[in-house]
């Protein structure tokens, strides 16, 4: 019991630092030679790469039970619902849950009012050809870990719901984590897990804080 609590207590600083860690290292790394095509600046953009994107979309003319839009800021969920629109109009699913987020954002001439984070998507994916009866958020109780916590509230609807197919959209530098966690959930279900990525693109420090995410993920669950 002793040597888990100590674990955990690794784990939750390691979590509180990584950002700080993660500006630091690639504050060094830019400073370090004006270039940035810097030989040092690219090995590490593709070692991180490889590290963290793991895609695996559907095999072709095949069709899925759902499609999951992971959360994220609203930057990141645009490129996001761009994907899974795209899917949409292709068919492969005509389902899509995405993160029920709570609280109010910007203010929409069309509607006249603020919209809630919800309406705000429901609104884009509209915007996007979908009409909101294709598109449920799905409230997730929140946990520590985020991408944990959704793994386990979407597998767990999953599972009840009977699917055998679900699709997971996220931001390519993220996708390692997702698979990871949701795997850890739907292991031994005979439910086929597909991952696709958006086209967002991020700076060196947010790679390298998602690097050191996706290895306390990878030392709390394997």
């Amino acid at each position: 019991m002793e040597n888990l609590k100590i674990r955990y207590r690794l784990i939750a600083i390691l979590v509180l630092f990584s950002p700080i860690l993660a500006i630091n290292l690639s504050g060094m790394l830019l400073h370090s030679n004006g270039d940035t095509q810097c030989p040092l600046k690219a090995g590490l953009n593709h070692f991180l790469s490889d590290a963290l994107i793991h895609i695996n979309p559907p095999p072709p003319e095949a069709k899925v039970d759902a499609i999951y839009v992971l959360g994220g800021s609203q930057r990141s969920l645009k490129y996001k619902y761009e994907t899974a629109a795209d899917l949409f109009h292709k068919g492969i699913c005509n389902r899509i849950w995405i993160l029920s987020r709570p609280g109010k954002t910007e203010y929409s001439p069309s509607e006249g009012k603020n919209l809630t984070n919800d309406e705000w998507s429901l609104l884009k994916f509209r915007e996007l050809g979908l009409p909101k009866e294709y598109v449920k958020p799905i409230k997730i109780k929140e946990g520590f870990f985020g991408t944990l916590s959704e793994a386990k509230g979407i597998s767990s609807l999953v599972k009840k719901k009977r699917y055998k197919s679900i699709l997971l959209i996220s931001a390519p530098y993220h996708t390692h984590r997702v698979k990871i966690s949701f795997d850890n959930f739907l292991k031994d279900q005979n439910i086929l897990l597909f991952v696709e990525s958006s086209e967002e693109k991020v700076f060196l420090r947010n790679l390298i804080l998602e690097f050191i995410k996706l290895k306390v993920y990878q030392y709390f669950l394997i």
